[in-house]
């Protein structure tokens, strides 16, 4: 949307930028820009992030990195930073030594593009990996009635609570289908949710934070999580409006 929307990129562009604020990109993200079969897409979101540049991150959504140092601290009152993607980073460092334009995303996505198959191949392994998972401890009786009864605090890392409480629906509901784009949204939402001020959801993984945020609101816990937004209900426009009134960096 931002990336074919000039009025909404313009927006974004200049709140982030003048927020001091970050986008952040998993691999995942370049995997799903790059899927699209008309390459003028994926050079719209080239050309959009290029504008975001400095102010982006790059993410490998290791979970298991931010959730080793969570289980140092005493609660989940501290966020960490995502955990960065350090191939890509140095594949981006080293394209600047053959880049007249010094630092550039330009060409970065159009890559992807060119060998979306093998990413589209790697994808549907971890997919179907997570996929299988799930399914399993939906099979698994003892694992059921702890999910049933098990409230959200903070006995338990936050990576391990948001993980949980957004694939609670599923585990309860057996006759729940559970598609590869949920398994992609699930990734897409368990580390921002957990380590962003702000995240833009599809429609029902946007529901699905609301029930967590309201499951742990009736506890004592004081996790922090971000603020969740989606197309829904003019969400896109009370996103913009929210980053714009974020305080000023000084």
């Amino acid at each position: 949307m931002f990336s074919d929307d000039p009025i909404l990129q313009d927006r974004l562009v200049k709140a982030l930028r003048s927020k001091g604020g970050t986008l952040l990109l998993s691999n995942i993200s370049f995997g799903e820009f790059a899927s699209i079969d008309d390459a003028r897409h994926a050079a719209d979101a080239e050309n959009f992030i290029e504008r975001l540049l400095p102010n982006i991150f790059l993410t490998d959504f290791a979970l298991h990195k931010v959730l080793e140092q969570e289980r140092s601290e005493p609660n989940n009152t501290k966020r960490f930073w995502p955990s960065a993607d350090l191939p890509q980073l140095k594949f981006f460092a080293e394209r600047e030594q053959d880049a007249p334009l010094g630092f550039t995303m330009r060409g970065f996505i159009m890559l992807a593009h060119e060998n979306r198959a093998r990413i589209a191949e790697v994808t549907s392994e971890v997919v179907c990996l997570i996929k299988s998972e799930i399914e399993a401890v939906r099979k698994d009786p003892e694992y059921l009635v702890k999910a049933r009864s098990v409230q959200p605090n903070d006995d338990r890392p936050r990576t391990i609570v948001i993980l949980a409480e957004l694939i609670r629906g599923f585990l309860l509901d057996s006759a729940a289908s559970i598609s590869d784009n949920d398994i992609i949204d699930l990734m897409h939402a368990v580390m921002p949710v957990n380590c962003c001020d702000y995240v833009l959801l599809d429609g029902p993984w946007a529901e699905r934070v609301k029930k967590m945020k309201q499951r742990i609101a009736k506890t004592d816990s004081k996790m922090l999580l971000a603020k969740y937004f989606s197309c829904r209900d003019h969400g896109v426009d009370n996103f913009l409006q929210n980053l714009e009134a974020f305080p000023e960096t000084g």
